[in-house]
């Protein structure tokens, strides 16, 4: 079979998890579907990002820019369908939200989220009617509608009116081969690397509103004057709503006890985790929440929001917090950071709890997915 991937959207160093999902899932497919042959749409951003992934990946490039939303829609749109009839494409796998309306394959769409339905005020009233319009109308006429997690499949039930049928549910994960703890050497070679201190609070997310800087960092200072030398590490992409931030850690006066990093290479990152003391997770929405695995894989206790899908994908194996509330975030950094019983207890749950999601698992559901469409 001949499966088109759609990655259009693709923004490296932008994207933050939908970025890890497309180059795990990528990944997982070529292993677990050896027989077949994927074919990958490509823009000119993403030049180099999928070189040499496997025998029977191939690329395409095309000659659009991402960062042009509606001209990369218009060519989604317009062009793609006629490329995917040009290399015979079996089923079109749409991995950022977005399809053809009109598409000459079987096609399913990946959602990630709903956010632009569920928290409306984190989008200009343009951006919003463009999300409401193009992700609705390519959900319901797609074949099949893949999600990250059992709530993101309800809101996409619900909200569009899609049978649940024709919904499915394909967990993200984390690599657990790169995602494990690491020897103490190797940690402090990235703890130099990057003149991380010694001891530190973790969080990895983009600078978009919703992942709730503000509150995190309101309850940082009131944490730090309990756990002294205490330092925030900040690692994700960079763009809009950054400087918000930084406008935030100066009006705090944080600016001596925060570390700003941006978008790191993958490689570091699971180092990095290992370095932390206690990784957070205070966001107001997901639609799954990457990080929380991988932070759990790696032996890394995890604090983080108590909203749905983070529940499911905590499973117990998290200490919760009201990601509304400055003083339910500062309290979970607080036990972690200060019983060493709860400590230990998070990491073990943690190790126990992050195998259950495998890209390698989710790959093969999803070719079964699109095995359905050409039965």
């Amino acid at each position: 079979m001949r499966i088109g991937i759609n990655a259009l959207f693709l923004l490296p160093g932008k994207v933050g998890g939908t970025e890890i999902f497309t180059r795990s899932m990528v990944r997982g497919l070529a292993e677990a579907g050896g027989d077949n042959e994927y074919i990958i749409f490509i823009n000119t951003e993403s030049v180099g990002v999928f070189d040499g992934v496997a025998p029977n990946v191939r690329v395409v490039l095309c000659p659009i820019r991402a960062v042009r939303r509606p001209v990369r829609i218009l060519y989604e749109q317009l062009v793609l369908p006629f490329q995917l009839l040009r290399h015979r494409i079996d089923v079109l796998y749409s991995a950022g939200m977005t399809a053809p309306f009109f598409c000459p394959a079987p096609s399913v769409l990946v959602i990630h989220d709903l956010q632009h339905v569920n928290q409306p005020q984190n989008f200009g009233r343009v951006q919003l009617i463009f999300l409401r319009t193009i992700i609705y109308l390519s959900a319901r006429r797609s074949d099949a509608v893949a999600t990250v997690s059992s709530h993101v499949k309800k809101d996409v039930v619900r909200h569009y009116g899609i049978a649940p049928e024709k919904v499915f549910v394909t967990y993200n994960a984390a690599d657990l081969e790169a995602f494990r703890p690491r020897d103490k050497g190797e940690v402090e070679a990235v703890r130099k690397k990057y003149g991380l201190p010694e001891r530190f609070v973790l969080y990895i997310a983009s600078s978009l509103p919703h992942k709730n800087y503000r509150r995190l960092l309101e309850a940082f200072r009131l944490v730090s004057r309990d756990v002294k030398g205490l330092k925030l590490v900040l690692i994700g992409a960079r763009d809009y709503g950054a400087e918000p931030i930084r406008e935030a850690i100066s009006e705090l006066g944080l600016t001596d006890d925060v570390v700003f990093l941006g978008w790191l290479p993958f490689e570091d990152l699971p180092l990095i985790y290992g370095a932390a003391e206690v990784f957070v997770f205070p966001s107001l929405h997901e639609g799954f929440g990457i990080p929380v695995v991988e932070a759990m894989a790696c032996g890394v206790p995890v604090v983080c929001s108590d909203i749905e899908p983070l529940i499911e994908v905590a499973g117990g194996a998290a200490l919760l917090v009201d990601p509304a509330s400055v003083g339910s975030i500062a309290d979970g950094l607080l036990s972690v950071l200060t019983d060493p019983g709860v400590r230990r207890r998070l990491v073990e749950a943690g190790l126990e709890r992050a195998p259950h999601f495998s890209w390698k698992r989710s790959a093969e559901e999803t070719l079964r997915i699109i095995a359905s469409l050409k039965t």
